[in-house]
């Protein structure tokens, strides 16, 4: 297996070689002019079943050094990958136009782009997404699924905002059970961003805490995932054969709709 490193680079320098890597992107103001630029984020039921959560997503792709975005606003991820929360249709709040126009999000989508070489007329899936953790709920798992690969090639992890929370540290995994761990757990704190290859490594977020128990806390990411295509059509990625972890029958979603 290939040499796993969590580093801090520039973001236009190419990784095609590493595995996973952490490094700053984002200032303070971009961060925030990102979120701005999201508009009010969507519910997202599927988080009905671990932390709360809401989230508004877009397809883009680059043409000639400029993005732009695809009208569509629901994705299936196989079940192969997500024994939880994957199999059916998913549909959400489209991000509002000025996403694309939005100076942050484009310098996102450029470092993704050219740390892993992404051709141009490629659909790219961008999540936005804030977990809302509560003195009720913390300790519960942010995403539902533990140890996991998303299917994508490819893969990139924004922290936009963490407030009042502690934990919810990021981790790089060789296998689904855990038993080899390739990146120790980390906080990923605002501005970060974490990239790696997703057909070939796991990660997983633990779970958040509140600092401040008198008031609620939130994290927010933006999540990007190359190739695309897969999730536009419900088809596992031929280039991803990672698998999932299996859960018991009454939690999969798919058996409930």
């Amino acid at each position: 297996m290939q040499h796993v490193q969590e580093l801090t680079i520039a973001p236009d320098k190419i990784l095609e070689n590493t595995l996973a890597v952490a490094l700053p992107l984002l200032d303070q103001t971009e961060a925030q002019e990102l979120i701005s630029s999201c508009g009010e984020l969507g519910p997202d039921p599927s988080s009905d079943y671990f932390t709360a959560r809401t989230k508004n997503i877009a397809y883009v792709l680059c043409i000639g050094g400029e993005w732009y975005q695809i009208q569509a606003h629901c994705f299936t991820q196989p079940h192969q990958y997500n024994d939880f929360s994957g199999g059916y249709k998913r549909c959400y709040r489209e991000m509002p136009k000025q996403f694309i126009n939005c100076d942050a999000t484009k310098k996102v989508l450029n470092a993704f782009k050219s740390t892993y070489s992404i051709p141009d007329n490629e659909p790219v899936l961008v999540q936005v997404q804030e977990s809302h953790v509560t003195a009720q709920n913390e300790g519960q798992c942010l995403t539902g699924q533990g140890i996991h690969s998303d299917g994508a090639d490819r893969a990139m992890l924004v922290c936009l905002q963490r407030d009042n929370i502690k934990g919810a540290a990021n981790a790089i995994y060789a296998d689904l059970e855990g038993q080899r761990l390739l990146i120790n757990p980390f906080i990923l704190n605002e501005g970060h961003a974490m990239l790696w290859h997703d057909n070939q490594v796991f990660h997983s977020v633990q779970p958040a805490q509140i600092a401040d128990l008198g008031r609620e806390g939130s994290r927010t990411v933006l999540i990007a995932h190359y190739p695309a295509v897969q999730y536009l059509r419900g088809t596992v990625n031929p280039n991803n054969t990672l698998g999932s972890n299996a859960v018991e029958d009454d939690r999969r979603l798919r058996d409930k709709l």
